[in-house]
C-alpha cells in the first residue's frame, strides 16, 4: 500500500447523498477478489449512459475532475453493503481521499485498511 503522506488535487463535488455501495461499485462487477481494474467500474451506472458511452453529466467525467484524488460527497457515503470491493474501485479509479458529513461505519474504516483518507466534516463546512 502507498503511504498516505499529502495529497494535492482538484476536489471532484458528486452532489449526492446516501451513495452506497452499490452506486460506488455495481454488484455485477463483484465477481472478482482482485483489487486492480475496478476503476473503470466505479459509480458506473451514472458514469456511463446505457449505451456503454460517457455520460458527460457525471462529474468524473468532466475534464476539470476526470484526474481528481478527492471526492467530496454527501452525507451517509458508503453505506449499504460491508463489500471492500467499494475502496478498491475508489482507490483504483485514482481516488485516494473521501470528504463528507458523515461515512457508514464499515466503509469507514474499509478506507484505512485499503490507503484511503475518509475526512469527517460539518455540513457548513462541506
Amino acid at each position: 500500500m502507498q503511504p498516505f503522506t499529502t495529497l494535492t488535487s482538484t476536489p471532484a463535488p458528486l452532489k449526492v447523498i446516501n451513495v452506497d455501495t452499490d452506486m460506488i461499485i455495481p454488484k455485477q462487477y463483484l465477481k472478482t477478489i482482485k483489487r486492480t481494474g475496478l476503476g473503470t467500474a466505479l459509480f458506473s451506472e451514472m458514469r456511463y449512459k446505457d449505451d456503454g458511452s460517457e455520460n458527460p453529466d457525471f462529474v468524473l467525467n468532466q475534464p476539470a475532475y476526470r484526474k481528481s484524488e478527492i471526492l467530496v460527497a454527501g452525507d451517509n457515503f458508503g453505506c449499504g453493503s460491508s463489500r471492500e470491493h467499494a475502496p478498491w474501485a475508489l482507490l483504483d479509479f485514482g481516488i485516494r481521499c473521501v470528504i463528507s458529513t458523515s461515512f457508514a461505519d464499515i466503509f469507514y474504516n474499509n478506507c484505512f485498511k485499503n490507503g484511503i483518507l475518509p475526512i469527517v466534516v460539518s455540513p457548513e463546512d462541506l
